[in-house]
């Protein structure tokens, strides 16, 4: 087992070692050596003597460390005395280098110091550059200088020449050692500083490490020509400084910081292999204190600490190779330290203020920061007894302090990052994600690290500014998830990432989803009046709203609403102030919210609550398009013409979607059927299930015709996830729409009105369904003359649906005690177009059409609850819900700013200023998309303090657009 060495130096300048072997204290056998300062790398240290001079410790070990010197002897051939070593004016030297531009006589080579000894003499290299042996006392020929030489002398073989060599050997490991001083070059002034690191940039064997030093004229100088054969380096060579450097410390890999003399911070910035005295300077502010700043400043691999005038410890966060300024600067508690040194892996250890020698417990990969200080007790000599000698500035003191206010702790990964600019692709990136706590509050930042054009960059994300986290489906991803800060929703582009596994990205999102949670102080089950969302994904999102997110004044914008994924997998979500909260699967069953989330879930954030978890089901059906042209000599073939769509596609024809190639939407679902022809498809098929057209992509039917020139059929297969949530399952019939009575928070029911749609399209209404009993008991079919596709029901228990033929209808005499009231009257829909999805609040009925335009329906009153007219509002909205406080919010396709690169559909907008006087409000504030595909609204009923005037609406965020997104067609007012 290898062992390591701590280095301390008294203030008398003596040299001791504690090794992690022996486990005491010793003195260096040279008595005499004195050092001012001594610094520990891999398998050496360096020191600066009270004589200003430099010296090196190697550590002893079994492979010596030897130097071979070379130098190549030159002749020509002439015609009196053949081979001599009389050259022409222009050839080389008779004894130079390789390249024959140094003369290297050999009683020109000389020991470097007196570190090194001859291992023997001068003698001649017996093997050619070739490899092979060399007969003729080595001598090698060519034509002239510098052509190609061989052993083989011929005709024309007009100079030769030959190699010497001598091996010299490192003698003084184990030991003290001067390092020489440089000649001819200038040596460096007195140096009150040195630090060595480096040596973990390089992964190849026998790695060297980088030297700097201070001088006391604050200038910085590095130690070049390191190397496993040269361990005393070559020269010294200057560094720019912009001011006068007090201090520096280099870790292990490309970190470097120094200490000013007024107490501010440099970090040197572009280190590399290439590069080992880097390019830049970075000025980082001092911790913040009153007076003096930093005296001193220690490294390691990914961590930097920092002791300030005051004798406080502090710690960076966020510091890698990729971040070499870190992020920000945190006090440490407990003991006050005159210095701190970082060791072997990150460790740390501290010298206080009673010259006391401290180690730093608990410093992991996870929790670098460590929990506290305790003292190093070790043995003096060869004693038993554990003391300190009195002359030793690194003491044993007998008192522990445990107690600490700070603690950072990271999780480190590796992820791929969805690169935002052109050309988009996946990077591979690493991620860490460090937390804090000071004083009991915690904070924590999200870094993204990785690599472009050989330079080092990263990202990073306050977790308190996150405001959703989601999984996405992304291309060539299936373990992807989106970031959403309020900066990301106003640009319309989130930070997207992908784990490589499942299980990794359920870890990433409970554990930076729990770090959301504390940092927003979100403990416990939703709230009765939260609002509930569904992504096109199927995942279930909530936000607890604030008394100001319906205020008519600094109401809070949407792109800043902190949404948290529910454990499930629904369709549509409907909820209401009393608690009472239902969703639909994508199969038609339904669900009721039974309570709370738990750890066995996929995204454990609710914490602390009475946990009520069933196994959810749900199911999906994916579609594939096999398509034909036809030709005069095979028919109908899958040979297509070049414009035509794949022979295996989706809808649109734009995707070739396979039957082997197309999977489920996530690794979480599972294949329940093969593939099969769909002969159930919309327009009817021919008993083969093909639909024929006369091209692509014009109207199919089932019968063939003479002027039908291309076919397709679909193929269906269905596939089913199960996991653990909190949704209790409502059977038997399965649903297409449902809906739940909205009421103030104030309001206290015996029954909470419950309507439905089954898949057949029957309305039906539930009974029983109390706050104590959200599932109710027994569904009571409402009679009609035809199929229903969407209701809902408002403020005294109005109802209003759809039928399939697009009819719309409203349900007189609803009441408590008559919960499925008497008739139906039917309502005109909008001049020439067709609604498909509606909501009623307390006092207002907004549509949908199938072209996507939002319709208000006006006059209504409690004498006549119908209403008169609709009028447009707006276009480009696929879903509105409409809350107790008659609140608007909608689903938007498209919403400014949104990159064209991004075609994913559905955003959340709120529609602002809505009041009393205004109940169609004044303007569109954009939030969260896209990927979002329903909300509701329908559960907040907390009122804000409205401001006088009433009219006092928010501004808009953002104009209107050109193009026609989300367009407000409201006549607008002069103020």
């Amino acid at each position: 087992m290898s062992s390591s060495l701590l280095w301390a130096v008294d203030v008398y300048g003596k040299v001791y070692s504690l090794s992690t072997t022996r486990g005491r204290w010793e003195r260096d056998e040279d008595t005499l050596l004195e050092l001012k300062r001594v610094t520990a790398g891999q398998r050496c240290s360096w020191g600066i003597g009270c004589d200003h001079h430099v010296y090196l410790n190697i550590d002893p070990g079994e492979v010596p460390i030897r130097y071979r010197e070379e130098t190549y002897e030159n002749q020509r051939w002439n015609p009196v005395d053949g081979f001599t070593d009389v050259l022409l004016p222009t050839d080389r030297w008779a004894w130079s280098d390789l390249t024959g531009g140094t003369a290297q006589p050999l009683h020109s080579f000389l020991l470097p110091s007196n570190s090194w000894e001859w291992e023997g003499d001068w003698y001649v290299d017996q093997v050619c550059a070739g490899g092979d042996p060399v007969e003729t006392g080595g001598w090698e020929y060519a034509v002239d200088f510098p052509a190609n030489f061989s052993r083989e002398k011929k005709w024309n073989s007009c100079v030769c020449r030959r190699r010497w060599i001598r091996d010299r050997i490192y003698k003084a490991r184990g030991s003290w050692t001067k390092i020489p001083l440089d000649h001819p070059k200038q040596p460096p002034l007195p140096l009150s500083d040195v630090s060595c690191g480096g040596w973990e940039m390089s992964d190849q064997p026998g790695r060297y490490h980088f030297l700097w030093g201070v001088s006391q004229q604050g200038q910085v100088w590095f130690r070049s020509g390191i190397l496993p054969q040269v361990p005393e380096g070559q020269c010294w060579e200057q560094v720019e400084a912009p001011r006068e450097v007090a201090q520096i410390s280099a870790g292990p890999g490309d970190l470097l910081w120094a200490v000013l003399w007024d107490g501010q911070l440099l970090v040197r910035t572009g280190i590399c292999l290439d590069s080992p005295t880097g390019s830049s300077w970075v000025v980082v502010d001092s911790p913040p204190v009153n007076e003096g700043g930093t005296i001193h400043v220690a490294v390691g691999v990914s961590v930097v600490w920092a002791v300030t005038k005051d004798y406080k410890v502090w710690f960076r966060r966020g510091v890698n190779s990729h971040n070499p300024c870190g992020s920000g600067w945190i006090s440490i508690g407990g003991e006050m330290m005159m210095m701190v040194d970082v060791g072997l892996n990150d460790q740390v250890w501290g010298v206080g203020e009673d010259r006391g020698l401290y180690f730093r417990k608990g410093v992991t990969p996870s929790e670098p920061s460590g929990r506290g200080w305790i003292p190093v007790s070790a043995q003096w000599g060869h004693s038993k007894e554990m003391v300190q000698p009195r002359s030793v500035a690194y003491g044993v003191h007998t008192e522990c302090s445990l107690s600490s206010v700070f603690s950072v702790w990271v999780r480190k990964g590796s992820m791929r990052w969805w690169r935002d600019w052109k050309p988009y692709r996946w990077v591979d990136v690493g991620v860490a994600l460090e937390q804090s706590t000071v004083n009991g509050k915690r904070d924590a930042i999200f870094f993204i690290y990785f690599t472009q054009y050989d330079e080092k960059k990263y990202l990073h994300v306050f977790i308190s500014d996150v405001t959703v986290l989601v999984p996405v489906l992304k291309e060539n991803s299936h373990h992807a998830f989106a970031v959403y800060t309020s900066d990301s929703t106003k640009q319309r582009w989130p930070l997207i990432l992908a784990a490589q596994t499942e299980k990794d990205m359920a870890d990433w999102l409970s554990l930076l989803a729990g770090c959301c949670c504390e940092a927003r102080g979100i403990r416990g089950t939703p709230s009765r009046q939260a609002l509930w969302s569904v992504t096109s994904k199927g995942d279930v999102m909530v936000h607890e709203p604030s008394p100001c997110l319906e205020a008519p004044a600094h109401t809070l914008p949407c792109d800043m609403m902190f949404w948290l994924q529910v454990p499930g997998h629904l369709r549509c979500v409907e909820s209401n102030s009393l608690g009472v909260v239902w969703g639909i699967g994508y199969d038609g069953t339904a669900w009721v919210y039974s309570g709370s989330g738990s750890a066995s879930c996929a995204f454990p954030v609710f914490v602390g609550d009475r946990c009520i978890l069933h196994t959810q089901t749900d199911g999906r059906t994916v579609y594939i398009y096999e398509n034909q042209r036809w030709n005069p000599v095979t028919g109908y073939t899958d040979k297509l013409l070049p414009t035509d769509r794949f022979p295996w596609s989706d809808d649109n024809g734009f995707t070739e979607c396979t039957k082997s190639t197309t999977h489920p939407p996530s690794p979480q679902w599972s294949w329940v059927t093969e593939w099969a022809v769909d002969l159930a498809f919309s327009g009817g098929t021919d008993r083969e299930g093909w639909q024929y057209a006369a091209d692509f992509p014009v109207t199919f039917h089932g019968n063939k015709s003479l002027k039908d020139f291309v076919r397709r059929r679909r193929w269906v297969r269905k596939c089913k996830i199960t996991l653990t949530a909190p949704w209790q399952e409502v059977p038997p019939i399965p649903l297409s729409d449902i809906t739940v009575l909205p009421c103030l928070a104030q309001s206290s029911m015996e029954q909470v009105s419950v309507w439905g749609l089954s898949d057949k399209g029957d309305v039906l209404c539930r009974l029983g369904v109390t706050p104590q009993n959200p599932a109710g008991s027994s569904w009571l079919h409402v009679g009609t003359d035809q199929p229903f596709k969407s209701i809902s029901i408002g403020g005294g228990h109005q109802v209003w649906a759809i039928a399939r033929d697009r009819a719309v209808f409203y349900r007189g005499s609803v009441s408590a005690r008559n919960p499925a009231g008497e008739c139906w009257y039917h309502i005109p829909s909008p001049p020439k177009q067709s609604l498909r999805q509606l909501s009623v609040g307390r006092t207002s009925v907004y549509a949908v059409d199938e072209n996507s335009n939002l319709w208000y329906r006006q006059g209504l009153t409690p004498s006549y609850p119908q209403g008169s007219a609709w009028e447009l509002l707006s276009n480009n909205v696929t879903k509105v819900s409409v809350g107790p406080l008659d609140q608007v919010w909608v689903i938007a396709d498209w919403v400014p700013g949104c990159p064209s690169e991004l075609s994913v559909p559905g955003a959340v907008c709120h529609r602002l200023g809505v009041g009393p006087m205004q109940p169609k409000g004044q303007s569109w504030d954009y939030g969260i998309g896209g990927g979002w595909q329903h909300i509701s609204v329908r559960g907040n009923s907390t009122e804000a303090l409205r401001a006088t005037p009433a009219l006092t609406g928010s501004t808009p965020r953002s104009p209107l657009p050109a193009r026609p997104v989300l367009t407000d067609t409201t006549p607008r007012s002069p103020p």
